[in-house]
């Protein structure tokens, strides 16, 4: 997580008697590995274990999607025209699971409509990016107004749901492990570094208290192990006056990633914005290109023969390639080699900034294509490099 966070009204002392509006409240306390890692405490009128009804959640679940691990033995470059992609509504019914591997997995949704539901996955933290659209992401630890270019981060756990204003296109990583800020950007104490891309002030935590009313009631739908139980209960069971702690959802907006460049080209992890356990997440941002007086701007051709890379491209003419449109998904498997198409890699020779603005997953074990993905395959992609007939 980021660095401590308060709202609303806490204790002056954990663990102790606390009253708010002549009541005793209950301290909830979220932890991470066991009592060991980042915590917060949440002040509630009521402790959440109040349920009266919980049962497997019938849905074409987006989870644990089909894949097929046959589609995999034919070690090809993939492109998914992820615009096609149609199916929209609210975050279950939109959402769909495209790669995945035993770290991570990346995926799309339409959101064109709010959530009746709050929901929690406790498999996995989530980093949602708004590529289109804007709305309020209501969490139990409050609400986050979101627009285009915001990461949304979900902590493993923490219930949440999205009230879209207008149709939100977005691109969604979970992370199972140590999904967050990557250590190489902290000091020792955790205070974000002074050559880090970004700064403590980047990040926005919840602004205000989850507005519902109080004699509404939703049912919590809780992912865990791969599958959906839905938690029904007298009342809301997150009626939250107040908390504090490390462990918290935020937003991030691209624009304020804070990019590095070099006389040279530098690899792709100098772009790094998020990581968790064998997987990083970098964002390409518009910038100043290299300086070098030879310099050329433009990727190596090159075989990163243990990790699997995936570009999600938002907007603006990316510098390796042409032929592809945004918010399509591009997927280059390790064990054979990529790059820029030959004309790009000449083209860029003298340019000095791009425009280009694409978010990058690389995946240090093997992706899985899921039957969702597959049909949005372009299966010609493959071959795109060979000059006369690239797109």
């Amino acid at each position: 997580m980021i660095d401590y966070r308060k709202l609303g009204f806490v204790s002056t002392k954990q663990h102790t008697i606390c009253e708010y509006e002549g009541k005793m409240l209950a301290e909830h306390v979220i932890t991470r590995d066991g009592f060991n890692d980042h915590y917060s405490i949440l002040y509630q009128k009521r402790a959440p274990t109040h349920e009266i009804k919980s049962e497997i959640f019938k849905h074409d679940n987006p989870f644990f999607p089909n894949y097929n691990k046959e589609s995999n033995t034919e070690l090809k470059r993939r492109h998914f025209q992820t615009p096609i992609y149609k199916k929209e509504g609210n975050l279950l019914d939109s959402r769909a699971t495209l790669l995945v591997n035993n770290s991570c997995t990346v995926g799309i949704a339409n959101l064109s409509k709010s959530d009746t539901y709050f929901f929690s996955n406790s498999d996995a933290d989530e980093l949602f990016f708004v590529s289109e659209g804007k709305g309020v992401l209501q969490t139990v630890m409050g609400e986050i107004d979101y627009k285009k270019g915001d990461y949304l981060f979900i902590p493993k756990a923490i219930p949440y749901r999205f009230l879209p204003n207008d149709k939100s296109n977005m691109l969604i990583v979970e992370g199972k492990n140590k999904f967050g800020i990557p250590s190489e950007f902290r000091l020792a104490m955790g205070q974000l570094k002074l050559d880090a891309p970004y700064n403590h002030r980047d990040f926005h935590s919840p602004s205000r208290l989850l507005n519902i009313d109080e004699n509404e009631n939703y049912p919590i739908i809780v992912k865990k192990d791969n599958q959906l139980t839905i938690h029904e209960y007298t009342d809301f069971p997150y009626k939250v006056v107040g908390w504090d702690g490390w462990y918290w959802p935020f937003s991030f907006s691209v624009y304020d990633y804070q990019p590095k460049t070099s006389s040279v080209h530098l690899p792709p992890t100098i772009h790094t914005a998020f990581s968790g356990n064998k997987f990083y997440v970098m964002n390409f941002v518009p910038r100043m290109l290299d300086y070098h007086p030879k310099a050329v701007p433009c990727p190596w051709p090159h075989s990163s023969i243990d990790c699997d890379e995936v570009i999600f491209y938002v907007s603006g003419d990316f510098t390796s390639r042409k032929g592809i449109s945004n918010y399509s998904i591009s997927y280059h498997p390790s064990g054979i080699p990529h790059g820029p198409h030959p004309e790009r890699y000449e083209q860029s020779i003298g340019a000095k900034y791009t425009q280009e603005l694409a978010i990058m997953v690389d995946t240090f074990e093997p992706l899985f294509v899921t039957e969702a993905a597959m049909v949005l395959e372009d299966k010609k992609y493959h071959y795109t490099w060979d000059s006369p007939n690239h797109l």
